[in-house]
């Protein structure tokens, strides 16, 4: 008989108001608070209007509860982003988890143990854990989240850098680096099977605990989440506590058992249950790896720009008026590089843009945290079917400029900047990223000397 963790035939009524609390709470995060963590969480998030119910119940809570004047939306598909919107989502899921808690307790005082229960929530745990960080382990591989570094990065003072944009360039250098967080991140996978839970779970606890540092010290916008994701780990291992503090601490002999399954007489249930979980696991893994193995062709392309490169602005006219190199409002530098375009001014001032190639057009705008709420409140006032830029354009908060090319070298942009009519001219400098210093750095074996200077 295969060896399992015995369930208790009684539940205490401290561990029976635990576990309705948890079942509540981790089944609203999956399928409210992270829905797009599993396929199946994100269609039933969609076909049962789930969004347009969060989008009525935040922004209510937000204004009325804690007094908040600004415009309170929804995240994107995908972002984990530590938003009022979903500050508010938690606050409510944990009402909701301790409400819910004290109610099923009244109607359910008689019952001894939620052992079922118990397990197929620790199953959707288990495959929520695997499926999330097997995707981030993924970004990692195939260098995605952190990518390389970029002209915009390398040409940056480190003075100038934020704690995230510090960490992500940190990150981004070095792929070996990466192939290692991948690794005990893919550690989750281990989750997916009852023999590897205990294992799988003690991986995935201290690399989340690793995570959840990073991203509080260096102001990493997941903190929450993150921290989501370490809970989640330690609750799978709840039933093992006391025999890994034993294992460490006392020198006693101890096993960590299998987790008792769902075993049916009928042996065409039990087989159903496999071949379901065989094609709920393709269901999930199956399209984030066709998407990722897309990754290189997508890199690839994007640094196929022709125009990719840093441009130093040799002549910037407002009307018929030259500017200083010394005035506030002349460019300093220009660099096309996809979503990181942006136009530096003396100091470190910086303002980005949105780049077409095919339009030959940047759509220039200042802080990025201040687009956000802009756009927020665009949302809330026109819904989402708005064309965004054309109402950013029309109030003035992106500023598009279009560009010619005289030759390989030269720029030539104009544009509108209030009631002034404003000509730039810049030239490429001779950058290539592989002849900055740190990209052409390797690591040395034989170190007479540290190389910190």
């Amino acid at each position: 008989m295969e060896n399992s963790i015995q369930p208790d035939s009684e539940w205490s009524l401290v561990k029976k108001l635990g576990f309705r609390f948890a079942f509540i709470y981790f089944m609203l995060f999956i399928c409210l608070l992270d829905w797009y963590g599993l396929n199946l969480t994100a269609i039933f998030f969609e076909l049962l209007y789930f969004d347009k119910l969060l989008d009525a119940i935040i922004p209510w809570v937000g204004i009325h509860l804690f007094q908040i004047d600004y415009p309170i939306t929804s995240p994107t598909f995908g972002n984990h982003s530590d938003s009022t919107f979903i500050y508010i989502q938690y606050f409510v899921t944990l009402v909701v988890a301790f409400v819910g808690a004290i109610v099923w307790s009244l109607f359910d005082r008689k019952r001894l143990n939620y052992n079922q229960l118990h397990y197929g929530l620790t199953v959707l745990v288990r495959y929520y854990l695997a499926a999330n960080l097997f995707a981030f382990a993924l970004e990692k591989f195939f260098k995605t989240q952190f990518g390389d570094l970029n002209f915009y990065q390398l040409t940056q003072p480190l003075g100038d850098m934020t704690p995230m944009s510090f960490a992500y360039a940190f990150f981004g250098y070095s792929y070996p680096y990466n192939i290692f967080m991948g690794v005990a991140e893919s550690a989750a996978l281990l989750l997916l099977f009852r023999r590897t839970m205990p294992f799988g779970a003690l991986l995935t606890a201290a690399a989340m605990a690793n995570v959840v540092a990073v991203n509080i010290s260096y102001d990493v916008h997941a903190k929450v989440y993150a921290s989501m994701m370490l809970v989640m780990a330690l609750f799978l291992l709840l039933p093992y506590i006391q025999r890994i503090f034993k294992f460490f601490f006392t020198g006693e002999a101890v096993a960590l058992p299998i987790q008792q399954g769902l075993v049916f007489q009928k042996p065409w249930k039990n087989r159903a249950i496999l071949i379901s979980k065989i094609l709920i696991i393709a269901f999930q893994f199956i399209p984030s790896l066709i998407w990722y193995a897309g990754a290189p062709e997508r890199k690839r392309a994007k640094l196929a720009t022709p125009l990719r490169g840093v441009y130093e602005v040799t002549a910037f006219v407002v009307n018929s008026d030259t500017l200083s190199t010394e005035h506030p409002q002349r460019w300093d530098e220009v660099i096309l590089e996809g979503w990181l375009t942006s136009v530096r001014y003396k100091g470190d001032s910086i303002a980005f843009a949105d780049l077409s190639m095919d339009k030959k057009e940047i759509l220039l705008y200042g802080d990025r945290t201040e687009l956000a709420m802009k756009k927020k409140t665009i949302l809330q006032e026109l819904g989402d079917e708005v064309n965004m830029d054309s109402v950013l354009i029309a109030r003035n908060i992106k500023v598009p400029f279009y560009f010619t090319t005289s030759d390989s070298v030269h720029l030539h942009f104009r544009g509108q900047l209030g009631d002034d009519s404003v000509f730039v001219t810049a030239q490429r400098r001779p950058l290539e990223i592989k002849d900055f210093r740190l990209m052409k750095s390797k690591i040395n074996v034989i170190t007479e000397v540290p190389h910190i200077y």
